[in-house]
Formats: C-alpha cells, structure tokens, sequence
C-alpha cells in the first residue's frame, strides 16, 4: 500500500518544506509515501473558477481505485491515537492509493468533494495549506510509530 499526498501549489518557504520531507523521510520507515503537487491557478479573482481548475489537476491524479481523504476543516476530528487506528485500517483495505488531497487557498471543487471517500479535519482553524502539509506529515509518521510501538508518541 501507498500513501499519497496530492496538493495544490508548492511551499514557498523553506521551513514548511524542510518540515514537510522531514516527516515524510521518517514516514518511509514504515510505508511508501509520495508527495504530487499539482500546479495553482493563475486565475486570480474568481474563488469559483479557481477551485474548478485545481479540482481538475487534482482528479487528473487520482486514480479509481484510490481511497480518497479530503482535508477540510468541516471534516472529521480524530485524536491521534484514533487516527493511527483508522490508518492502519485504511491501509488494510485500500484497493489501490490512500490519497490524502489538500486544496488550495480557496479550497476544492464540488466535483472533489464527491470523488472523496472520507474528509478529515486537522482542527476546526483554518490554516495555510502548506502549514496543513507539515501537520499532516507529521500526523502521518505519528500515527505510523504509534502501531509500530515506538516512543515517538509518548
């Protein structure tokens, strides 16, 4: 199995990107995992518009047989102990990728949304979306130590 993190746009700033492969590297002890980045609109003032063009790079990626995980902040809240539980069973029954997709600034089309097998919240706040990488990675690896018993977590 394979983990996939497709995102909108590439961090521009060293720290998030330094964060964001450092987790990841970590993340590689345990499971393959990728990082795809699909390119931001140029459009720049129709939210709308904006959200139908990254919507579609995005479901250009995913695959069919992939189990998709939208991260949005109206999506479900877990703890991490609870996440690594719904990880590893995610893993278990995936038929293909586990695709965890972050939008843009404007967020996803409605046409993600519905292609999206589960949603999942990092918190009720709204982050950058590249501070929603760093997050997600670490969330990855921590949820990866936790089935694999290390001290990471505690």
């Amino acid at each position: 199995m394979k983990i996939t993190v497709l995102f909108v746009g590439k961090p521009k700033k060293k720290f998030f990107r330094d964060g964001i492969l450092y987790y990841l590297e970590q993340v590689k002890r345990y499971v393959n995992v990728e990082l795809i980045a699909v390119a931001d609109s140029s459009q720049k003032r129709n939210p709308e518009k904006i959200r139908n063009i990254e919507g579609e790079s995005i479901l250009r990626v995913i695959r069919e047989r992939d189990y998709v995980v939208l991260l949005d902040d109206k999506g479900c809240k877990r703890t991490s102990l609870e996440f690594a539980e719904w990880l590893e069973q995610r893993l278990e029954e995936a038929r293909g990728r586990l695709v965890f997709v972050i939008g843009g600034p404007f967020g996803v089309s409605d046409h993600v949304k519905k292609r999206s097998n589960s949603i999942l919240s990092l918190s009720r706040m709204t982050f950058p979306h590249e501070l929603c990488l760093v997050f997600l990675s670490e969330q990855i690896y921590r949820a990866c130590a936790i089935k694999a018993g290390t001290g990471y977590h505690h």
